[in-house]
Order: C-alpha cells, then sequence, then structure tokens
C-alpha cells in the first residue's frame, strides 16, 4: 500500500469529553488548490536586482512626506517639473549624515512586523481618485502601537529648545494611524527619535486624518488644473530642495539665493 502522510487532528467534546478524530490527506485538498501567477511584487523584487528600473508614477499619486511637507513640492511634482540640481556638492558631513540615518534606520528590525507598506485610496470630488502611498516603520502588535522612527542629530538639544517632537512627524504618525487602522487595530502612536547617543520617544494622540489627507491632496489637485501656484512652505530643508530657482522665481516661497538650478540653466 501506498505510504501517505497524515495529519491527525483531535478534537475534545467538553461535553462527554469523548475524543473524536480526522484524518486528512493531501488528496483532500486536490480539487481545491490551483496554480497563479508569481506576485507581482516578487516580480518586480527580482527585476530590480536585474537593473530592470520601473517607472515611479506621480500622477495622482502622493506620498505621506509629499503632505506634511511643502505642497508647492508636490505641485512641482504633480506638473511633471524636472528637479533642479544643487550648486554645491554634498559637504562630507552632510553625506555621513545620511548614511548615518540609514545604519540607524535599522532599528526598525527591533520588530517582526516592519517596513509594512500602504496603498491608500483617496476619493476627490468630480469622481476623480489618488492614492497616497505610506510605509510604516514599526509595528508592535502585543501593544497595538505603531511607531516611526526619526533619526536627528544633537538630540538632547532639540529636546532641551523644544524642537522636538517636529509638526511634520506628528501628522505624518497620523496619517500612517489613519491608513493602518482598517487593516490592523492601532490604540497607540509613537514618534521614536534616535541619535548616536540618546533615543526618546513621544507618545502622540491618535487622530482621523480622513478630511486633513482629502482636503491636502484636493489642494494641490485644483492647482494642478487652475496652474495656480500654491503659496510655499518655507522651512530650513528648503536649503535641500530641488525646486529653489523655481520656487524663488514663483513669488511666496524661499526668500534666500536658491541653491539649486535648472539643468540646463533654465526651464523650458
Amino acid at each position: 500500500m501506498e505510504n501517505k502522510k497524515i495529519t491527525e487532528f483531535v478534537h475534545v467534546d467538553e461535553s462527554n469529553e469523548e475524543k473524536m478524530s480526522a484524518k486528512i490527506t493531501i488528496q483532500s485538498f486536490k480539487d481545491e488548490i490551483k496554480e497563479i501567477d508569481v506576485p507581482k511584487g516578487i516580480v518586480t523584487f527580482l527585476g530590480s536586482k536585474n537593473g530592470k528600473r520601473i517607472p515611479y508614477l506621480t500622477k495622482n499619486r502622493y506620498s505621506v512626506s509629499d503632505l506634511v511637507h511643502c505642497q508647492r513640492k508636490s505641485l512641482y511634482k504633480q506638473l511633471g517639473l524636472k528637479p533642479e540640481q544643487l550648486v554645491q556638492d554634498l559637504s562630507i558631513e552632510q553625506m555621513w549624515s545620511t548614511v548615518r540615518g540609514n545604519f540607524l534606520h535599522q532599528m526598525t528590525n527591533a520588530y517582526d512586523w516592519n517596513e509594512l507598506e500602504m496603498q491608500y485610496p483617496v476619493n476627490l470630488k468630480d469622481d476623480k481618485h489618488a492614492t497616497l502611498h505610506g510605509r510604516l516603520d514599526m509595528y508592535d502588535w502585543k501593544t497595538k502601537t505603531i511607531m516611526d522612527l526619526k533619526s536627528v542629530t544633537n538630540l538632547r538639544h532639540q529636546v532641551k529648545h523644544g524642537f522636538i517632537p517636529k509638526l511634520q512627524h506628528i501628522l505624518q504618525v497620523q496619517c500612517y494611524g489613519t491608513m493602518f487602522e482598517s487593516y490592523i487595530p492601532i490604540e497607540n502612536l509613537n514618534l521614536v527619535y534616535v541619535d548616536n547617543i540618546d533615543i526618546v520617544t513621544y507618545k502622540i494622540q491618535k487622530r482621523d486624518m480622513t478630511d486633513w489627507i482629502k482636503t491636502r491632496i484636493q489642494e494641490i489637485e485644483d492647482a494642478c488644473n487652475t496652474k495656480q501656484i500654491i503659496k510655499g512652505e518655507p522651512t530650513g530643508l528648503c536649503q535641500f530642495c530641488k525646486y529653489q530657482t523655481k520656487c524663488h522665481t514663483d513669488g511666496n516661497g524661499i526668500t534666500h539665493t536658491p541653491l539649486s538650478v535648472p539643468k540646463g540653466g533654465r526651464y523650458n
């Protein structure tokens, strides 16, 4: 007789304490199993590892970072403007800061649930739609807590002078709470700040960001349709932006001398 692998499940009937067993073989599932296409994510990953570049579509597609930072920059992306080139190369300190941040970001491996991606649909007026992309750093299923990790410099100095938590970081983790809550239980939002020495964590209040997300995207979409430039939202990060000449020329944006210029010297 052909040997068959058998898994035996035993169920205890608490009413009479009698044991009942059922024997299941692979043949039991023969009509329920079928071969399907390789998942798209795996195909994309294999392609990227073999030099195949997948075009990144920006039209009607936003990242959470786009929404919590300068709206004007997001508008330039949606209009298809090519990024400018920075006037000066990054300094050794700036390059190290980027690499250091990548090293510190490995802390997300502290949780099995990490780097979770989400494509969040946003319904706009006139039956139009947009997609909000987000990537959650860490999730603790035991405490139902989502955590966003931020690497900074001089952490204790920034804490002492009230520079953190930053508004855009608060909005970002609150957006994640709204985007993921239909898929995983969420009770707590945490912002985790790290530098080479310290770790400081803040508990952020959970808020429904549905309307805020929709309004923020709708304003950009309306500006795309009317070609009216949104007012800039200057911060210290503007010095690294690759639309500085455009922003300075359009007015109501940066006031310092632009540190980036169009490739070729001008816009078409």
